[in-house]
C-alpha cells in the first residue's frame, strides 16, 4: 500500500474546496446562541417563585383611651386563620406585637371570620396607657410573607365609618 502525501499542493487544494465550511459553522453558533439562550429562559423561570397570595380583608377600627383597648372588626373579605397572622401596633413610635396565640385566646377560634371582633388591651398587654392624642398604627401581617395585609390607623370612638362612598337613603 502506498500512502499518500497532502503535502502543500493538499493543503491548497482542501482550503480552495472550504465553501462550506463557513456556512456549517455558522449554523452551529447560531444553534449554540439558540440554544444557551432558551436554557437560561427556562432556568430563570423554573427557580421564579411567582406571587405569595396574601389575603384581602377588611377591618374596622377604634380606641377607648379610658379602658386602653384598641378594636379590630372584621368586616368584609377573605377569613384568617389565627395562625397565619399577627398584629403589629405602633404606639407614638415604639412597636408592639400581638401574637397569632394571643389572637386565638381573644377569638376562641382558629379564624378570624366576618362581624368578629378582636380587643387589645395596650395597659394589660404592653403596659402602655393610650390617649387620645397618641398616633397609633396598626399592621396586620401575614406571618409566611412577611407582607402587610392591611395597614391601619386609629382613632378615638367607635362611631367612625370607614372610608367610602355611601348611598344617599
Amino acid at each position: 500500500m502506498l500512502k499518500k502525501r497532502i503535502g502543500l499542493f493538499g493543503l491548497k487544494k482542501l482550503i480552495r474546496n472550504s465553501d462550506a465550511v463557513s456556512e456549517v459553522m455558522g449554523e452551529v453558533l447560531l444553534t449554540s446562541i439558540a440554544v444557551l439562550l432558551v436554557s437560561s429562559i427556562g432556568i430563570f423561570i423554573s427557580t421564579y417563585d411567582g406571587a405569595t397570595d396574601i389575603p384581602h380583608t377588611q377591618v374596622k377600627e377604634w380606641m377607648n383611651e379610658g379602658t386602653d383597648i384598641i378594636y379590630l372588626e372584621h368586616s368584609g373579605g377573605e377569613f384568617l386563620e389565627t395562625e397565619a397572622f399577627e398584629i403589629a401596633v405602633n404606639i407614638n413610635g415604639t412597636k408592639y406585637i400581638y401574637p397569632p396565640a394571643s389572637i386565638y385566646s381573644d377569638l376562641n377560634r382558629s379564624n378570624w371570620q366576618l362581624g368578629d371582633r378582636i380587643e387589645i388591651n395596650t395597659s394589660s398587654n404592653w403596659e402602655v396607657d393610650i390617649k387620645d392624642e397618641d398616633e397609633i398604627k396598626v399592621f396586620l401581617i401575614d406571618t409566611t410573607s412577611k407582607q402587610t395585609i392591611q395597614y391601619l390607623t386609629i382613632s378615638s370612638g367607635e362611631n367612625v365609618d370607614p372610608a367610602g362612598v355611601y348611598p344617599i337613603i
